[in-house]
C-alpha cells in the first residue's frame, strides 16, 4: 500500500511539474514580447468581420509592426488611423505621394467589391507581418473578470501546491539519525555508510526538486501577472459593422462598433453614423429625431453626445460635401433624456447621414449604460435604431477583482502552510 501511495504521489509530481514547465514557457514568451512591442512597435490586432476573407478571416488574431507610409508597397496589408473612427485593416490597391513623409494609401478588404470610399493620407501605418486564424476569440475570451479571476485563482493555487510542505523521510533517513544496530554492534565503528550527519542522496534530490519546482513557479507567476495586464486593453479591430433596417418606405443604415460603444472610456469619443432615405415616390418629408434613455444618460456628468448631420455619408470622421451641420455641440446626453430631440429633416428625393459621437468625462465615476435611439417618421411610416452605450467594463481599468480574488487563495494556501508545518513540528516533538 505504501509503495502505491508513492507511487501515486510520484505521478502526481511529474503532471504538478509539467503543468508548471508549460506554464514557465508561456509566461517566458511573454515576457520576450513585452520589450519586442516596446522597442519595435510590435502589437496584437483582433480581426472583427470578414472583409479580409479568406485571406484573413474573422476571429483571426493578427501581429502588425508600425512603419512609416513611404516604406508601404501595393499589395500590403496594413492598419490606418481613422480618428474618430476605429482603425481599419485592408489590402493597399495603390500608393500615392502626399507630400513630404506623406503617402495616400488606396485600400480595399479581401472580401470587398469595391475600394474604400476614399484614399488614407497617412505617415505612418501597421504593417501585418502574419495573423493566426480563430486565436484572436481565444483571446477575446480571456480579456473577462471572470476568467481573469479564474487565472488568477488557479495560478495562485498553483503557488500554494508548489510550496506546500512534503511529508519528511523515515526517522532511519533523517539527518544525524542512527541506525538500527544488529546483535554484535558495539560503536560506530561499525555503522554503516549511511550513518552519522552526512544527508541522504534522497533527501537532496528532493531538496533539490523543490527548488526546482519553485523556480518555475516564480518563472510563471510573474509573466502570468503581465499576460493577464496586456490582455486587458480593448483590441484593435479591422472594421465596423453595418446594420440596415427597413420599413416600408424608410430605411435606416447604422454603423458602428458595439463593443466600443459598450467599452467607452474616458477622453476617448466613439463615432455611431445613422444614413436615413426614403423608397418612395409620394412627396412628403421625413423628420430625424435623437433620444437617450437610462442612468448614464440622465446624469449630466455621465454620458456626453455630439451630433452632426450631413448629406452624404461621413468618410473618416469627415463630410465629403464639406457642409455638415453640427446640431448638437459635445455635451451632456440628458438634453435628450426628457424628450426625443429633432435633429434633421429632408424630402424624400434626399438622404440624411447623422454622426453621434459618445463619450465620458475624464472625471466621470458614473455606472450603468444608456441607450441612443435615432428615429425616422414620414410618409405614415416609422423607423428606429439604436445602441446601447456603457462605460469600460471593471476588466479594462479595474484589475482589483481578479488580484483580490488571487490574494484571497494565496493567503488562504500560505495560512494552511504555516498551520501543516506547526502541526508537523508538534508531531516529530513528541
Amino acid at each position: 500500500m505504501v509503495g502505491r501511495a508513492r507511487r501515486r504521489q510520484s505521478r502526481l509530481g511529474r503532471v504538478g511539474d509539467l503543468v508548471l514547465t508549460v506554464l514557465a514557457v508561456g509566461g517566458t514568451v511573454c515576457v520576450v514580447l513585452v520589450p519586442l512591442a516596446f522597442f519595435f512597435d510590435i502589437t496584437l490586432i483582433l480581426f472583427k468581420t470578414g472583409s479580409m476573407s479568406p485571406t484573413i478571416p474573422a476571429g483571426s488574431l493578427a501581429v502588425v509592426r508600425e512603419i512609416p507610409a513611404s516604406e508601404v508597397s501595393v499589395g500590403d496589408v496594413v492598419t490606418v488611423d481613422r480618428t474618430p473612427l476605429p482603425p481599419i485593416t485592408h489590402r493597399v490597391v495603390d500608393v500615392a505621394n502626399g507630400g513630404g513623409p506623406s503617402r495616400l494609401l488606396t485600400l480595399r478588404g479581401d472580401a470587398n467589391q469595391a475600394n474604400d470610399a476614399a484614399p488614407y493620407a497617412v505617415t505612418t501605418v501597421r504593417l501585418v507581418e502574419w495573423s493566426v486564424p480563430r486565436l484572436g476569440y481565444a483571446v477575446r475570451s480571456v480579456s473577462n473578470v471572470y476568467a481573469m479571476s479564474a487565472i488568477t485563482i488557479g495560478t495562485a493555487g498553483i503557488v500554494t501546491w508548489a510550496f506546500w510542505p512534503r511529508g519528511g523521510e523515515p526517522p532511519t533517513r533523517r539527518r544525524g539519525a542512527s541506525p538500527r544496530r544488529g546483535p554484535g554492534s558495539s560503536g560506530p565503528d561499525n555503522a554503516g555508510p549511511g550513518t552519522g550527519v552526512d544527508t541522504p542522496p534522497s533527501r537532496t534530490a528532493a531538496h533539490d526538486d523543490s527548488i526546482l519546482r519553485r523556480m518555475f513557479v516564480l518563472a510563471a507567476v510573474l509573466p502570468g501577472v503581465t499576460a493577464a495586464v496586456l490582455a486587458t486593453p480593448g483590441q484593435a479591430r479591422a472594421d465596423t459593422s453595418e446594420d440596415v433596417i427597413r420599413s416600408q418606405y424608410l430605411t435606416l443604415i447604422s454603423i458602428g462598433d458595439q463593443d466600443r460603444m459598450t467599452n467607452l472610456a474616458p477622453d476617448e469619443p466613439v463615432p455611431w453614423q445613422v444614413g436615413v432615405t426614403a423608397h418612395t415616390r409620394q412627396p412628403g418629408a421625413v423628420s430625424i429625431a435623437l433620444s437617450a434613455l437610462g442612468p448614464l444618460a440622465v446624469d449630466p456628468d455621465g454620458l456626453q453626445v455630439m451630433v452632426a448631420v450631413c448629406a452624404m455619408r461621413w468618410v473618416r470622421g469627415a463630410c465629403p460635401s464639406g457642409q455638415a451641420e453640427q446640431v448638437l455641440a459635445y455635451g451632456p446626453a440628458a438634453r435628450l433624456a426628457a424628450h426625443p430631440v429633432t435633429i434633421s429633416a429632408m424630402r424624400a428625393d434626399q438622404q440624411r447621414w447623422v454622426l453621434v459621437t459618445a463619450g465620458l468625462l475624464a472625471r466621470s465615476a458614473v455606472s450603468g449604460s444608456a441607450d441612443l435611439v435615432l428615429t425616422a417618421t414620414g410618409f405614415g411610416d416609422r423607423a428606429s435604431t439604436g445602441g446601447t452605450v456603457g462605460p469600460l467594463p471593471r476588466t479594462g481599468t479595474n484589475l482589483w477583482t481578479p488580484v483580490l480574488a488571487g490574494a484571497g487563495v494565496l493567503l488562504a494556501g500560505l495560512l494552511l502552510i504555516l498551520a501543516t508545518r506547526r502541526h508537523r513540528a508538534r508531531v516529530e516533538q513528541q
